[in-house]
């Protein structure tokens, strides 16, 4: 009897075969570079799987021999791993160019068409975990302390832009003071270290 997950990995790689765009020989390329291929592929997979689920990995297999995958992430979607570098449709693609160079001969407009009409992986993928910001401005401003999304500008101790405190007017001063002694005491240690060789 087969198992649903033998039958959803077959489902998959046929549905991922069909909606190949490029075709090399598999025994064109090493074995051993096809099982690297394959090993970036199934630790491609779950990390573009976490964009739009938490959930587990259902498949995640690749087969060096024939270059065919299956990806299918927690929430039964199969993402467009095309779309994304360090997969065997980028390997392929970056292959199928190579090919396409070599094909050209010595003709230099052939090798250029090659890339350009093939463009491969992470040409546009879709972000799923993208963060939308509200802003909100106002004539002036009323608070004295600083909130979790200040944007300070100044000095450490300055405040933010718009702020005014009591530490404000010592607070560059002892930066700077700081900043000497610190300059004096590494040169310093550096002559002591010249100086013992």
């Amino acid at each position: 009897m087969v198992s649903l997950k033998s039958l959803l990995v077959t489902a998959t790689m046929v549905a991922v075969s069909i909606a190949k765009d490029y075709y090399i020989d598999p025994d064109s390329v090493p074995l051993s570079t096809r099982q690297n291929w394959c090993n970036s592929e199934t630790s491609t997979c779950p990390i573009i799987c976490q964009q739009t689920t938490n959930k587990k990995t259902l498949v995640n297999e690749c087969n060096p021999q024939t270059l065919s995958y299956g990806c299918l992430c927690g929430d039964n979607r199969q993402p467009n791993i095309s779309e994304y570098t360090l997969t065997l449709p980028f390997f392929i693609c970056q292959e199928y160019v190579v090919q396409c160079r070599n094909n050209c001969g010595g003709d230099n407009t052939c090798a250029s068409n090659c890339a350009e009409d093939n463009p491969c992986g992470a040409t546009d993928p879709k972000r799923y975990n993208t963060t939308a910001t509200a802003t909100q401005t106002t004539a002036e401003s009323t608070s004295t302390t600083a909130g979790p999304d200040t944007i300070f500008t100044d000095t450490p101790g300055g405040g933010s832009s718009g702020s005014s405190g009591k530490g404000k007017s010592m607070a560059a001063p002892a930066v700077e003071v700081g900043r000497a002694y610190g300059l004096a005491v590494l040169l310093g240690t550096m002559f002591v270290g010249f100086a013992m060789l």
